[in-house]
């Protein structure tokens, strides 16, 4: 598939090298790691991660809480960094609170999602625009600048599609993609969980559910949404001229250090 990398055990597995940048130049290979939870990992994925790819650092953007149900191992050679983009405090007290309700019902878990006013096809103008998803992204982009040129750094939240894909999507931009290829790397998602999307819709399916339901409930757990994605750019772009206008003012990433990162990951 489509910038996979050979992870069996781990999902939504990818890359982003092999992309080619507005200016022709192409993102090398083997450095720039998009993934599922690292939870569960087999010890030949682990051993792929650390050979193949010599990773020197993990960056794990999810809530507290979504730790402790599967933690990320610890990785010989890895340093594992935890950045938590999501600020509850958004919500409201009843929505905070409901969150940290730990259920493995699907229909609970939506609908507390859905109560909470969380999900919203303005759901990642929230993660860019919070302190904390501006401190996540910002310490990201340190890590990226500082890593070894050679060994590669691996990042991701639960499902590796929403947090992760906007961390990619401000990667991909710092390093000149334009965005009709952010768009395409970010809708991967919806290739890499075909299987399950369309079993989670015929479970829901078969509880009597609408379609209209049925769709937001896929947002939560499995598929992207096109227009999220670009109400983020758009919002960056209003807000600050452009997505790197936000990565220089709102990160605070500087000119010289986006240099540095073409650098270090175009050839």
């Amino acid at each position: 598939m489509k910038q996979s990398i050979p992870l069996k055990s781990i999902k939504n597995a990818r890359e982003l090298g092999g992309y080619t940048t507005t200016d022709g130049r192409k993102i090398k290979n083997g450095l720039l790691l998009r993934t599922a939870a690292l939870g569960g990992i087999s010890e030949q994925d682990v051993k792929i991660l650390t050979d193949t790819y010599k990773l020197q650092h993990i960056v794990d953007f999810r809530m507290d809480m979504e730790i402790e149900k599967g933690a990320d191992p610890e990785i010989d050679g890895a340093m594992y960094h935890h950045f938590d983009v999501i600020d509850l405090s958004s919500l409201s007290d009843d929505g905070a609170a409901d969150f940290k309700v730990d259920t493995s019902d699907i229909i609970k878990t939506v609908e507390i999602t859905i109560k909470s006013g969380f999900l919203n096809d303005n759901m990642y103008i929230g993660f860019l625009a919070a302190d904390k998803g501006k401190n996540a992204y910002s310490e990201f982009f340190r890590i990226l600048i500082n890593s070894a040129p050679d060994r590669a750094v691996l990042w991701h939240c639960t499902n590796g599609k929403d947090r992760t894909g906007l961390g990619a999507m401000l990667i991909l931009s710092a390093l000149g993609a334009d965005e009709d290829l952010i768009i395409e790397d970010y809708l991967l998602t919806n290739e890499y969980f075909a299987d399950r999307i369309e079993s989670t819709k015929q479970l829901l399916k078969s509880k009597g559910l609408d379609d209209d339901y049925i769709t937001q409930a896929l947002l939560v757990f499995d598929a992207v949404n096109k227009q999220y994605m670009i109400n983020a750019m758009a919002y960056l772009k209003k807000t600050y001229g452009s997505v790197m206008g936000y990565i220089r003012d709102g990160l605070n990433i500087t000119e010289d250090e986006i240099n540095s990162l073409k650098e270090k990951y175009l050839i």
